[in-house]
C-alpha cells in the first residue's frame, strides 16, 4: 500500500514538472517571437517606436519617429501626451545611429548555431589536448 502511494505521488510530481516546463518553454518562445515581429521587422512603416522606458504600472515614455520627426510621448492609463519634439541635429544623428544598430536582430537560429559552434570548438580543443 505504501509503495503504490509513493509511486503515485512521484508520477504526479513528474507530470506537474512536465506541464510547468512546457508552460515556461512556450512563454519563452512566445517572448522571442514577439520581439522578432516588433518594429525591427517592418522597415517600410511610417511610424517607428525607437525606444520605450517603463516608469511604473501602465506608465511609460516612448520615443517615436513619425515622418522624419522624433517625438517624445508619455503614455499613462487612458491618455497619450506629446512631451517634446526633438529638433537638435546632433541628437537626431545619435537617435538615427541607435535605430540602425537596433534593427540588427540576433535571431534564435543564429544564437543556436553560435552555441553549437562553440561547443564543437571546445570539444575539438579537448580532443587535441588528449591526443598530444
Amino acid at each position: 500500500m505504501e509503495i503504490s502511494l509513493i509511486g503515485s505521488f512521484l508520477k504526479m510530481i513528474f507530470a506537474l514538472a512536465v506541464v510547468l516546463g512546457l508552460l515556461v518553454g512556450v512563454m519563452y518562445f512566445m517572448k522571442i517571437f514577439m520581439q522578432q515581429t516588433g518594429s525591427a521587422s517592418d522597415s517600410q512603416a511610417l511610424i517607428h517606436v525607437i525606444s520605450s522606458k517603463y516608469l511604473g504600472p501602465k506608465n511609460r515614455i516612448i520615443l517615436v519617429e513619425v515622418l522624419d520627426q522624433v517625438l517624445v510621448v508619455g503614455i499613462c492609463n487612458q491618455q497619450m501626451t506629446t512631451l517634446a519634439t526633438i529638433e537638435d541635429p546632433s541628437a537626431l544623428t545619435k537617435i538615427k545611429a541607435h535605430m540602425i544598430n537596433s534593427r540588427i536582430v540576433d535571431f534564435p537560429q543564429n544564437k543556436l548555431a553560435k552555441y553549437i559552434s562553440q561547443l564543437s570548438l571546445s570539444s575539438n580543443k579537448h580532443k587535441d589536448k588528449a591526443g598530444k
